[in-house]
């Protein structure tokens, strides 16, 4: 159902900016969430840059590092929490992961992991995902890879 209410309140939305799509989506979704909360980072490609900001979600991979600004309180958990955004050159490739992907655990326990995911970030997200989901899938497990054309 958070979902649905994100989506909603994201058709609605006319900011542009990553951290004001951020703090409107969490002005929604503070008391909607009967105790949940959302993750979300928020990416806009304009060029040869982009703006990121975090809400609690997993970091982007940037050409295969982990990216290490700043992240927010995921959404719907206290109003008025405040986003902060950055202005980076776009790398080669971009590749962002749902905590599915970080949290796929084996038959043992062993979770697949930030280290795994990270080796992996370069890699197209087809594959990204299928090793999550070969590793224990118990979660969703979404992958988006942006490549830049040079």
């Amino acid at each position: 159902m958070l979902v649905s209410v994100a989506v909603g309140a994201l058709r609605q939305s006319r900011e542009s900016s990553p951290a004001a799509i951020l703090t409107d989506l969490n002005r929604v979704l503070v008391g909607q969430a009967g105790g949940g909360f959302v993750t979300c980072v928020c990416v806009k490609l304009i060029g040869g840059e982009m703006v990121v900001a975090n809400a609690g979600h997993p970091a982007p991979y940037l050409d295969g590092v982990e990216y290490e600004g700043e992240s927010g309180l995921p959404l719907g958990i206290v109003a008025g929490a405040e986003y902060t955004e950055a202005h980076l050159a776009m790398p080669a490739v971009l590749t962002l992961v749902s905590d599915g992907v970080v949290e796929a655990a084996s038959a043992t326990g062993e979770l697949f992991g930030f280290e795994r995911t990270r080796a992996m970030s370069a890699q197209p997200a087809q594959e990204i995902a299928d090793a999550a989901k070969a590793w224990g899938q118990n979660d969703d497990i979404t992958v988006v890879t942006v490549r830049r054309n040079a």
